[in-house]
């Protein structure tokens, strides 16, 4: 296994999961050797949950350089796998950052349901107008920390003019790992990390509500 410290935040990401008793529709661990690349996808249903929201997407993003980084900065790690010279990866100057990126998936059509305006475009505008009024409010549950956040929409057309198919937020930001040195310290900041996401998670819910509600009015 050349990523043992990744699968330690793999075990601990399951097992937090399990003790919330939250149950992912999808826990996906990937490895692109051509790339040097591993990572983590899960998808949590939230229709249960809201009937705004389909469901979030949480994506960890890891490589071998990071692992190596890591695994120099950590106690124990003499025997680490890609610290052997014969693999080529004994030295790295990349920090030991994960990269995550976090996806809500949005029911565009109940946000969107019992409203109705006289323009041809009209489902399109009412959505545009949502979305602004979410961007003025996701400064509460995105502060600094999360470096970009984006819409992503899909737009398709029928007889009664073009409508949102699809209206994604995805947000990304950094586990900052750098200069720790007890793998379960890191495992328990990772612990908190995702807990945070979920928190954050819950906002995006109530501010989905609110601001359809507000739309409505």
């Amino acid at each position: 296994m050349q990523y043992p410290i990744f699968n330690s935040f793999i075990n601990r990401i399951k097992a937090d999961l399990a003790k919330k008793n939250i149950t992912a529709d999808e826990f996906v661990v990937w490895n692109e050797e051509t790339i040097n690349a591993v990572g983590l996808e899960l998808k949590i249903d939230l229709s249960s949950v809201s009937p705004y929201l389909q469901d979030i997407t949480i994506n960890f993003d890891w490589d071998k350089f990071r692992e190596v980084s890591m695994a120099k900065q950590l106690d124990g790690m003499e025997k680490h796998p890609l610290l052997s010279p014969k693999n080529g990866f004994a030295e790295s100057n990349l920090k030991p950052n994960m990269d995550v990126e976090v996806t809500w998936n949005f029911n565009q059509d109940y946000i969107l349901k019992g409203m109705e305006l006289t323009e041809t475009n009209w489902r399109l505008d009412l959505a545009s107008n949502w979305m602004d009024a979410m961007n003025r409010r996701m400064g509460e549950v995105l502060p600094a920390d999360y470096i970009i956040s984006r819409w992503h929409i899909e737009i398709d057309g029928d007889v009664r003019g073009r409508y949102l198919s699809a209206m994604s937020l995805i947000s990304y930001f950094q586990f900052t790992l750098e200069k720790q040195d007890d793998l379960n310290e890191i495992l328990d900041f990772i612990s908190k990390r995702l807990q945070l996401i979920l928190v954050r998670s819950n906002r995006v819910v109530q501010i989905a509500e609110q601001t359809a509600t507000s739309l409505a009015a």
